[in-house]
């Protein structure tokens, strides 16, 4: 009987070697394309709330304003640190009213964007590298580098990169803390968490996830939902609970998550939009106001409704949208294709070049204007949840904690900028939304990998 020959260490090591070097020729050559299909880096436009910024970023640095102003910490820091309150906005859009404009070079401001696009070249290159580092086949790993690198520099990601807002630290911020957060959970299950490059990294990890949570409000959810997870993972998973080190990120996040909420309390910066959502969705209709009139709330016109707003709205507006599941569902789900029928901004336009109409194209190939994608994702969690029951190994194990965090915060991060205001839906759900299409792709690579390898596979990365 003929035994079957393994390929010798030499030719294993020279095809690692290999791989790596066309998944750094892949990441090399897009960003390449991203530096030079958008024009001058320094290109920016301003919006309706790029005055906030400024205000915002006006604070003392060391200043409690820092955190309770219109605007949430990491956004005030940026506009701080590059000193613009004394500069001059000359090219702003105002799409409500069909102002858009071509972007144009801004003084002050041009400072902003080139950050922006230099840290977003980072960033989807980083989550490139580490996904494509933490799959089995060499194939997959290729496909990895290209499909993530692609996902993120293309318009719907890339030209937000050029807008003075938060959208851009937004996208670029969870895409390291993304990065870190899988490179430190795979270090902890395999056990290579034992040096001091993976404290530095759980260190960063926790830095960039701190900075891109004072991006958004409602990125707070998203942190509850890593810190609920990480709990019960310390909980059910002895290694963890012995590890101290590792219970240390555990009570940053949930110190993190205090300030937060506590921040957007003070901030009062949900007070606009609730307002909104009473006066469209709930005044209007007798029956919800006699709802909200058993929780205590005066007459609307009343001076004592002001003061009741302040102190309980939120409060009610949850009890009644738990009160009333019907209407919390339908008014949902009536509006899901309308949330995923965006994928380019809507701020500037861009002149119609050869190579602008083939990022067009790539763009709504990776970023297609359909809920279908969020139906896909839940049919490949489970099939996911049952690869990894039935194999039950750390690396399945982990994809899923991984991507279940993912989804879980996505769901709450949309459900909640859905909820929260009556205007301006689809962007406050455009986060959310592209979690979901990201999570696609993702979860099509790891399931691949999967599927081509058996568990004896050693990893070629």
């Amino acid at each position: 009987m003929k035994t079957k020959l393994l390929p010798s260490a030499n030719f294993a090591r020279g095809l690692k070697q290999g791989i790596n070097f066309l998944v750094g020729l892949i990441l090399a050559g897009t960003i390449f394309l991203r530096l030079t299909s958008y024009g001058d880096l320094n290109l920016s436009v301003a919006n309706a709330d790029t005055g906030s910024y400024i205000k915002g970023g006006s604070s003392p640095f060391f200043s409690s304003d820092m955190l309770t102003r219109g605007r949430l910490f990491t956004t005030n820091l940026l506009y701080y640190l590059a000193d613009v309150q004394n500069c001059e906005l000359k090219v702003v859009s105002y799409p409500a009213v069909q102002t858009e404009t071509y972007r144009g070079i801004q003084p002050c401001f041009d400072k902003i964007v080139l950050f922006q696009n230099i840290l977003a070249v980072i960033a989807w290159g980083a989550l490139a590298w580490v996904v494509s580092k933490r799959l089995s086949g060499g194939y997959e790993k290729l496909l990895a580098a290209a499909l993530i690198t692609a996902f993120g520099f293309t318009p719907a990601i890339a030209d937000w990169d050029s807008i003075l807002g938060s959208e851009s630290l937004t996208f670029s911020l969870f895409a390291i803390s993304l990065a870190l957060v899988i490179e430190v959970y795979f270090m902890v299950t395999e056990e290579e968490f034992d040096s001091k490059f993976s404290v530095v990294l759980a260190v960063l990890a926790v830095i960039t996830l701190v900075l891109w949570t004072f991006t958004r409000d409602a990125n707070i959810y998203t942190l509850i939902v890593l810190l609920v997870m990480s709990i019960l993972s310390a909980v059910a998973v002895s290694k963890i609970r012995k590890d101290k080190t590792l219970l240390i990120p555990i009570g940053v996040i949930l110190v993190v998550v205090l300030v937060g909420l506590q921040s957007s309390m003070l901030s009062r910066r949900w007070e606009v939009p609730l307002a909104n959502v009473y006066n469209d969705l709930l005044l209007p209709y007798p029956a919800r106001v006699e709802f909200l009139q058993g929780l205590g709330m005066p007459n609307p016109k009343s001076a004592e409704y002001h003061e009741w707003f302040i102190e309980n709205a939120p409060r009610a507006y949850a009890r009644f949208l738990l009160a009333h599941p019907g209407y919390t569902l339908t008014s949902f789900t009536a509006e899901l294709g309308g949330i995923f029928s965006e994928n380019t901004q809507p701020y500037f336009f861009s002149e119609d070049t050869p190579a602008r109409l083939a990022l067009v194209t790539a763009n709504d190939l990776l970023h297609p204007k359909t809920y279908l994608f969020f139906v896909l994702d839940i049919l490949l969690m489970a099939g996911l949840f049952f690869s990894a029951f039935r194999r039950r190994n750390v690396i399945h194990a982990g994809w899923l904690w991984l991507m279940t965090w993912l989804f879980l915060s996505a769901s709450l991060t949309m459900g909640v900028g859905f909820f929260a205001d009556s205007i301006g839906v689809t962007r406050h759900t455009m986060f959310a939304v592209e979690i979901f299409r990201l999570m696609f792709w993702l979860l099509l690579l790891i399931l691949l990998d999967q599927t081509n390898r058996n568990d004896e596979t050693v990893r070629a990365g």
